[in-house]
């Protein structure tokens, strides 16, 4: 079996959850700058908790990413091309990312632009790592929500060794596939719990909440999208339609208002100071392990009615998830992720505006007129970034692999005495670009789909 770069194909309603997650960290960030989420009115606390949207972020990850490793694991046919997955992650997240990074340090970090340390440690992603920054908060201004993307960038390089780890267990379990899905999942439930445990090391015995920025402390949340790429896989490959696996997957699908109420709920319980106060107090350990928790179980409420789509038949909330507008805007959320604060700070600069740093905390209806304006610049800039960067970086990577497996195709062919090798190039010539840009080989295991236009899965 050839090797496959997504769990179950091309899953639009994936992209509305982006999207929901997306504009939930911009809806905070703004907040956070307006001071107006430290107010304590309920309002404010629903604006403090859009951080919500990056553990939502990781368990899409989990969830488009761990599928081949799952699916190695379970069916020892199948197989994982790992360099190219590694190639294909550095092609997506980097290019914009390094415009971003460019841009911020020159406009909005002019005392450190000639510094060649500040430079390397954005650029290779391991700013997280630094135990003496310079710059407050979490990040350097335009750059403090890139803490996630070194998370998300320490998960990518991770995911093979984890992957690898976790289907030599499961084979121990024999060829059986139910009982290999048993072990996997109960070594991801291990992974996830891991963070909690490891969240005592970041108070005890002293205060390094450094480590609060790092995988292990996170794990929690991918381990959720992980999950459910080990049940998308178990129920594929069950041989009957109604074997445990496809059951539980259909049962998911079907309870979209279920899982939502209970990702509501968890959320109502996050807003309070159960999960941690809404200033920039130091949380203690049961707010960081309560908010994990919490935050766990909204991404998994919110996932699950969409990450599996039976038989390729949508339901109201994966329609509803999926339509133009919010398959659009999920094409374009790396970029949304990115530009948000940088957008951010050129909106209150055009407009003469302070921000809660300098004395000022806004009233809601000047919030809510911030968020409009700056989500509307960040969508068109993100579209500017996807269009000029992202998409032909992507375009570009796809036509150097189809070139490469054609040529091995042909090689192979040659050795075999079945096809020209003028004729193997042919097939990939004729087939020229495909309407999303992909290159369309004739290969069956090419024609598969991927895992969206995202930063996450492309």
């Amino acid at each position: 079996m050839a090797a496959t770069d997504q769990t179950s194909g091309r899953n639009p309603a994936l992209d509305g959850v982006r999207v929901v997650a997306a504009f939930a960290v911009l809806l905070t960030h703004v907040g956070g700058q307006t001071g107006f989420e430290f107010t304590g009115s309920p309002a404010a606390w629903v604006v403090s908790r859009g951080d919500v949207g990056v553990p939502i972020f990781f368990a899409l990850s989990g969830v488009l990413l761990y599928g081949p490793w799952a699916r190695a694991a379970l069916d020892d046919r199948a197989r994982t091309a790992t360099g190219r997955y590694l190639w294909r992650r550095a092609v997506r997240i980097l290019p914009a990312y390094w415009a971003v990074v460019a841009v911020a340090l020159i406009t909005l970090d002019h005392g450190h632009v000639h510094s060649v340390s500040a430079w390397a440690q954005y650029l290779l992603l391991v700013q997280n790592y630094n135990l003496h920054p310079w710059w407050d908060g979490t990040g350097a201004a335009g750059l403090q929500q890139m803490w996630s993307l070194v998370v998300e960038v320490s998960f990518y390089v991770a995911l093979p060794l984890l992957g690898a780890l976790l289907a030599v267990f499961a084979r121990r379990g024999g060829p059986d596939v139910s009982r290999r899905a048993k072990r996997l999942l109960a070594g991801i439930a291990a992974l996830g719990l891991s963070s909690y445990g490891f969240a005592v090391l970041a108070f005890h015995p002293n205060l390094r909440l450094w480590l609060g920025e790092t995988l292990p402390r996170l794990m929690s949340w991918y381990a959720v999208g992980m999950a459910m790429a080990v049940m998308s896989e178990w129920a594929r490959a069950e041989r009957q339609r109604d074997g445990a696996a496809a059951r539980f997957c259909r049962t998911l699908t079907a309870s979209a208002e279920a899982c939502w109420l209970i990702a509501a709920l968890a959320f109502v319980l996050a807003c309070t100071p159960m999960a941690g106060q809404q200033t920039l107090a130091i949380p203690t350990l049961w707010d960081v392990e309560i908010k994990t928790a919490l935050y766990t179980v909204i991404a998994a409420g919110l996932l699950a009615p969409v990450a599996f789509v039976p038989d390729g038949r949508p339901t109201w909330a994966s329609r509803a998830l999926s339509n133009p507008v919010m398959t659009y805007l999920g094409r374009i959320s790396y970029g949304i992720f990115l530009w948000q604060f940088v957008v951010i700070y050129a909106v209150f600069r055009l407009i003469h505006a302070r921000t809660v740093y300098q004395g000022v905390v806004y009233a809601w209806w000047d919030v809510l007129g911030l968020v409009v304006v700056c989500g509307a610049v960040t969508v068109a800039v993100a579209s500017l970034s996807y269009y000029l960067l992202e998409r032909p970086a992507m375009v570009l990577f796809r036509a150097r692999s189809a070139r490469l497996r054609t040529g091995r195709h042909a090689r192979q062919a040659e050795l075999h005495g079945n096809l020209r090798p003028e004729a193997s190039l042919a097939v990939a010539v004729h087939a020229g670009p495909g309407r999303s840009g992909r290159v369309v080989m004739a290969q069956p295991d090419q024609l598969r789909g991927h895992s969206g236009d995202d930063y996450q899965a492309q």
